[in-house]
């Protein structure tokens, strides 16, 4: 597990998955999907997959490290079941390439679904919950001391000239730990959600405190492009900061471990547990795997093909690539 201070790279191209972990005789299902994962790596060689689409051996490292990464066992079971009940390589390779854009893609087109700083004034219902997304919003500077929980920059609608002094100062965004872009039935059962966890009610809200975090808008954009995330420590409620670079979110602008506090648990819960492990895995798959290197180049290409060679040369990847981001 990567700590703080450490950092993940994408891996080059045919780097294959570590070597199997799991043993046959405890967990049968584990080893064996683990298998079929490394097997497809090695039936890869001088295959090409079709245009537009992620390689076959990223799309072994991809269900590999979804095995290896599973938040919870119930959640690596699940995904096992789903990786060998697959018929032949054909069908495992499109698997991992739906769930490269169900656990990496979904989370990167999440961007720009943040609730933005600022007095606005806090509605409740006759029960005195909060219910809009302003007043949860308000909620969670408060817990978060109007502070940015990764870099510290203070929100400088909160700023008073006591403290401006040295103190960087940023608009602070509430983002959600788990975005309303994701499939969360998907991801609920590889995270190991209970049934009745509020993400997974019929109609789900997102933006519950418990998965909202105070960012400024630069670490807010790495976490939702899963560059950055917090892994556990062994202290109740403190975290570490990881990023996959060393260039994202430099040291000298972030915290290296933040722990969450709150006077009123209730109105102001800290963060769920559960929503960052889930986060964190999605991240690590992201980038051991190269997938998040895949789903960003992909993101350019649709940008980049606004016209199509006359040809048609370009017709099918951009084609691909419309039709897969459509589905997220």
């Amino acid at each position: 597990m990567t700590r703080s201070g450490a950092h993940i790279f994408d891996p080059p191209p045919f780097v294959p998955l570590p070597d199997n972990v799991f043993n046959r005789q405890t967990h049968p299902s584990w080893h064996d999907a683990y298998a079929r994962c490394t097997r497809l790596f090695f039936w890869a060689v001088g295959r090409q997959p079709p245009p537009g689409t992620a390689s076959y051996d990223m799309c072994s490292r991809v269900l590999g490290h979804l095995i290896l990464e599973a938040p919870t066992e119930s959640g690596r079971d699940w995904v096992c079941k789903k990786i060998l009940s697959c018929t032949d390589e054909h069908t495992l390779a499109r698997l991992a390439q739906k769930y490269i854009f169900t656990f990496v893609g979904a989370f990167k087109a999440s961007a720009g679904r943040s609730l933005s700083s600022g007095r606005e004034s806090t509605l409740s219902s006759p029960g005195g919950e909060v219910t809009s997304h302003e007043g949860k919003k308000l909620l969670v500077l408060k817990r978060d001391a109007c502070r940015c929980v990764i870099t510290g920059a203070l929100d400088p609608s909160f700023a008073t000239d006591t403290v401006v002094t040295n103190t960087r100062l940023a608009a602070t965004e509430a983002t959600p730990i788990i975005p309303s872009s994701i499939d969360i039935r998907t991801l609920s059962r590889y995270a190991g959600f209970s049934t009745d966890d509020p993400l997974c009610d019929r109609a789900p809200s997102f933006y519950r405190v418990e998965n909202l975090l105070t960012l400024d808008s630069d670490a807010s954009c790495e976490f939702r492009s899963l560059n950055v995330w917090l892994e556990e420590t062994d202290r109740i409620d403190e975290y570490q900061v990881v990023t996959w670079h060393p260039s994202t979110l430099p040291g000298s602008r972030r915290y290296a471990a933040i722990a969450f506090t709150t006077t009123d648990p209730v109105s102001r819960p800290v963060p769920a547990m559960h929503y960052l492990r889930l986060h964190a895995a999605c991240a690590r798959v992201a980038h051991k795997s190269g997938a998040a290197t895949y789903i960003d180049a992909l993101a350019r290409d649709i940008t980049r093909l606004t016209v199509l060679a006359e040809d048609g040369s370009s017709a099918g990847v951009l084609a691909a690539a419309l039709s897969r981001i459509a589905g997220i």
